[in-house]
C-alpha cells in the first residue's frame, strides 16, 4: 500500500487506558504508515481528584513513542448521560477541526469503540467525507451476564445504530461481541473479528522452575466488572481443600471501601499478596514466577492481561467471558459467570493438573492470535478493502 495516514481515535486513553491504540499505532508506523493519534481524554472526578482542576482543558499536541499525538480533556457533566455523550463527541469534532488545519484530513479514521469515538468519527465522516473503521473494545457486548445486559441504556440506542451502520468496517475483538453489534446495525457492514495486538516479544516463553508452592496471578485492578466478590470465596474453598496454595494481585484501586469489605470476609487474606500497580517488566516477572493465571470477570472483551499471561506460557482459569478461541482446553478452564463453586472447583483442577499443560503450545497459541504480525496483517487487508478506490 501506498504510505497512507491513518488517524486513530480512541474512546479513552491514557491515563484512561488505551494502551492497545498506541501499541497498534506503534506496529502501523513500523509497517510504513503515517499513523496520528486524537484523543479526547476523559478524566473521572474521583479517582483525579485535583488533577482534574489543573488538567489544562485545551488542545495540545505530543510526540508519544514516536507518534504525533493530539490531546484535549474532557470533564464528564453529574448525571447528564445523554449531554456527556454529545459534548464529548462535538468537542472531539472540535478538536478534529484544528487538527485538520495544522496536519490536514487523513485518508481514514480508525475509531476504538462505538462508545463514542465510533460516533465522532461519524459525526466527522458526515462534515469531511473521510471513512471509517471501529475496533469494538467493549466487554459488554459479549452480553455474557446481567451487568453487560443493564450496560446498554435506551439513550445509546441512536448514537449506536449511527455509529455503527456507517463504518465502513466494524472489528470486533471477539466473535461473542457480534450478536450484539448486529442488532445496531441498519445496513449491510462488514465484519471481521481481529484480536488486539500484543508484544510477544516481550511477553515471551521462558521455562519456568518446580516450586513447592503453586501460586495463581490475577493482574487488573479492582473493579466490579473484575469479580473479585467471586473469586476470593473460591480462592477460599481451594485452600480448605488444598495446602500450599498462594494467589498474587497486580493492580490498583485495592484500597477502595467495596473491596476491602470482600477481602475482610475471606479467611484466607494471609495467602494473598498485593504488589500495587506495576510497570511492563514488573508484570512480566510476576507472570513467569506464578502456575496459573485466574480471572473471575462479569465483563470482558479480549483481555489483555489473558494474552500477555497465554504469552508467556501460563495456563488461565477463566469465566466464560473470555473467548474459546482465545483460552480453549488445550490454554486452562473456562467457567461461567458468577459461580464461585465452578471458579474453586477450576482452580482445584489446575493445581493437581498443572503439568498436562504445554508451555511452549500455549505461548505459541497466543502468538498465532495476537502477535503483531498476524494483527497488523489483518489490519492492513481492512485497510486495503475500505481505501482501494
Amino acid at each position: 500500500m501506498k504510505p497512507y495516514r491513518i488517524l486513530q481515535l480512541p474512546s479513552w486513553y491514557l491515563p484512561e487506558g488505551g494502551q492497545f491504540c498506541k501499541d497498534q499505532s506503534i506496529y502501523l508506523k513500523q509497517r510504513g504508515f503515517e499513523v496520528h493519534i486524537l484523543a479526547n481524554v476523559v478524566l473521572p472526578w474521583k479517582k483525579y481528584k485535583l488533577r482534574v482542576l489543573t488538567a489544562p482543558w485545551r488542545l495540545f499536541t505530543s510526540i508519544e513513542d514516536g507518534i504525533l499525538t493530539y490531546r484535549s480533556y474532557y470533564r464528564r457533566l453529574p448525571m447528564q448521560t445523554k449531554a456527556n455523550i454529545t459534548r464529548w463527541c462535538d468537542e472531539t469534532v472540535k478538536l478534529f477541526d484544528e487538527y485538520a488545519k495544522k496536519y490536514g484530513t487523513p485518508d481514514l479514521i480508525h475509531a476504538h469503540s462505538c462508545t463514542w469515538g465510533g460516533y465522532a468519527a461519524y459525526l466527522i465522516k458526515q462534515k469531511y467525507g473521510i471513512p471509517y473503521v471501529i475496533t469494538e473494545h467493549r466487554g459488554i457486548f459479549g452480553m455474557r451476564s446481567s451487568l453487560a445486559e443493564k450496560s446498554f441504556l435506551p439513550v445509546y440506542t441512536q448514537f449506536l445504530q449511527e455509529g455503527f451502520s456507517n463504518a465502513s468496517y466494524i472489528i470486533p475483538v471477539s466473535d461473542q461481541q457480534i450478536p450484539k453489534i448486529r442488532e445496531f446495525l441498519t445496513g449491510n457492514v462488514p465484519v471481521k473479528t481481529i484480536s488486539n495486538v500484543l508484544d510477544t516479544t516481550f511477553f515471551n516463553y521462558v521455562p519456568r522452575k518446580p516450586k513447592e508452592n503453586f501460586t495463581f496471578i490475577a493482574v487488573n485492578g479492582y473493579n466490579e466488572v473484575k469479580g473479585y466478590d467471586i473469586l476470593l470465596p473460591a480462592f477460599d474453598l481451594v485452600c480448605d481443600r488444598l495446602k500450599n496454595v498462594y494467589l498474587r494481585m497486580v493492580g490498583e484501586n485495592f484500597e477502595q471501601r467495596a473491596f476491602k469489605k470482600i477481602l475482610s470476609e475471606c479467611k484466607n487474606s494471609n495467602k494473598i499478596t498485593f504488589t500495587g500497580w506495576l510497570e511492563t517488566h514488573g508484570v512480566l516477572n510476576e507472570l513467569r514466577n506464578a502456575d496459573a493465571f485466574v480471572i473471575s470477570s462479569r465483563v470482558e472483551a479480549q483481555s489483555i492481561s489473558v494474552l500477555e499471561a497465554l504469552s508467556t506460557g501460563l495456563p488461565v482459569v477463566c469465566t466464560e467471558t473470555i473467548p474459546e478461541a482465545i483460552v480453549s482446553a488445550n490454554e486452562g478452564y473456562r467457567v461461567p459467570v458468577e459461580d464461585v463453586q465452578a471458579l474453586a472447583n477450576a482452580m482445584m483442577k489446575m493445581v493437581v493438573s498443572r503439568d498436562k499443560f504445554d508451555e511452549i503450545a500455549i505461548s505459541e497459541h497466543a502468538a498465532s492470535v495476537a502477535g503483531p504480525e498476524t494483527v497488523i496483517n489483518e489490519l492492513i487487508s481492512i485497510y486495503e478493502d475500505v481505501l482501494k478506490d
